[in-house]
């Protein structure tokens, strides 16, 4: 009785403290200015990728200092995630495109793919989030 009471004890102590979510930390580098906010989308499915507003996990607005946006998000599920974002300096929360559909505004992805053959997949640009972790996505905008 005394082992079972003692290795109950144990497990609550050691799982005391652990949760089911993992955090993301996103910082956005290389801002053109402090005008205007960077528009961001994050997906944890393949679907809607990069432009769905309706399929994105989550969309926010987050504002510039120093040429920097950063975000921390807590209680995120683990899984696969990917980030999209634009330098958006007019705040209506559109990117501008050329004639032939290029962005005008400067636009970035997690893990900064090549941009060689077109947009990046959701796998090039995903990373893994476990619970309990901090995940740290550094984006650079072009």
């Amino acid at each position: 009785m005394k082992l079972a009471i003692f290795s109950l004890f144990l497990l609550l102590t050691t799982t005391q403290g652990k949760s089911d979510f993992g955090t993301i930390e996103i910082t956005i580098s290389e801002t053109s200015s402090e005008q205007g906010v960077v528009q961001v989308l994050i997906f944890n499915q393949e679907e809607g990728w990069p432009e769905s507003l309706d399929q994105a996990w989550k969309m926010m607005t987050l504002p510039i200092e120093n040429k920097v946006a950063k975000k921390t998000i807590t209680d995120v599920p683990p899984g696969n995630y990917a980030i999209t974002v634009f330098h958006d300096h007019d705040e209506d929360g559109e990117i501008r495109k050329n004639k032939v559909g290029y962005p005008l505004d400067s636009f970035g992805f997690s893990n900064n793919p090549s941009l060689l053959f077109g947009v990046p997949s959701f796998s090039k640009c995903s990373k893994r989030v476990s619970a309990d972790v901090t995940t740290q996505f550094d984006i650079e905008l072009r």
